[in-house]
């Protein structure tokens, strides 16, 4: 558990392992600046002779005074994807939320960074052979910009293919039930957390920040990967929307983190997976937080 202020932050993983291999993953990717770094990235953040970028796939559990939130929800079980890794699915998630005494119930708000198949699939689960919203108390934030991209591409793509069936099996049934809220960035859903548009990786990707008593977090979502972006934040992912875009709003988001002090809690860093911004030479450098 990480402490900000009045609030606390716990991590629940779904899965974690070395996966895409660095050249792979980063269209801009250089062996030479890659080797420089990989002195202190192995083992928890590189594997392999192949140079596997070793990610997790993981949840925020913010607690302030007032509410639970849930920042994503990871891949889901029992879903159809075209990852044979993220397949079918069968993790005990919610009895790891339920151990960090974050039972379904209990979240007041569940808020999505982007909606990529690896940020909402826990969004619903599967019960009598429908897709339910799986924390029934809970209203979940969309992006508005966000949500009308996704929705715009299931009116010319077969709905399968939009998000790897994620649209229709992890949003969709959230906004039928009524669950969902469409918010812009200057939407509050506490006192203590405020909104930020980062697009790149996405047409509507936004990072979350929690303050209180002088301290600040930084959820970033996709903005950044794996922390070798830290170093060289030009290096987009294979995944990003707008690759020129992405590297922009992933510079802007480290700066912002290096001048406001943030602890910065990405969604896919293995390992020590939080850690503060300091500028160094034309880029940055990370010092991890030794929290859980």
């Amino acid at each position: 558990m990480r402490r900000i202020g009045d609030a606390t932050i716990d991590k629940v993983e779904e899965i974690n392992g070395p996966g895409f291999a660095a050249r792979r993953m980063f269209p801009r990717f250089d062996q030479q600046a890659f080797d420089a770094q990989k002195g202190w990235m192995k083992p928890d953040h590189v594997a392999g002779e192949k140079d596997q970028l070793v990610m997790s796939i993981h949840s925020w559990i913010v607690r302030t005074p007032r509410h639970t939130i849930l920042i994503d929800t990871c891949l889901g079980n029992h879903k159809q994807r075209a990852n044979p890794g993220w397949n079918n699915l069968d993790t005990p998630f919610l009895d790891r939320l339920r151990a960090c005494g974050c039972p379904p119930e209990s979240v007041d708000f569940v808020m999505c960074t982007h909606l990529h198949v690896d940020h909402v699939g826990w969004n619903t689960k599967l019960e009598n052979g429908r897709w339910v919203p799986t924390f029934p108390n809970a209203r979940y934030l969309f992006g508005k910009r966000e949500y009308a991209h996704w929705e715009n591409e299931r009116k010319t793509q077969d709905a399968a293919s939009v998000n790897g069936g994620s649209f229709d099996d992890s949003v969709l049934p959230v906004v039928e039930a009524g669950k969902a809220v469409m918010i812009d960035s200057d939407h509050q859903p506490d006192p203590m957390l405020t909104i930020r548009d980062y697009p790149g990786h996405t047409p509507g990707s936004i990072a979350i920040n929690l303050s209180d008593g002088g301290r600040r977090a930084t959820f970033s979502g996709d903005i950044m990967h794996h922390p070798i972006q830290v170093y060289h934040p030009d290096w987009s992912s294979q995944f990003c929307w707008d690759q020129d875009l992405s590297a922009r709003s992933r510079r802007k988001l480290l700066e912002d983190c290096a001048e406001s002090g943030a602890l910065l809690c990405p969604a896919h860093f293995g390992g020590t997976n939080a850690g503060y911004i300091r500028p160094q030479g034309d880029a940055f450098a990370i010092d991890w937080d030794a929290g859980a």
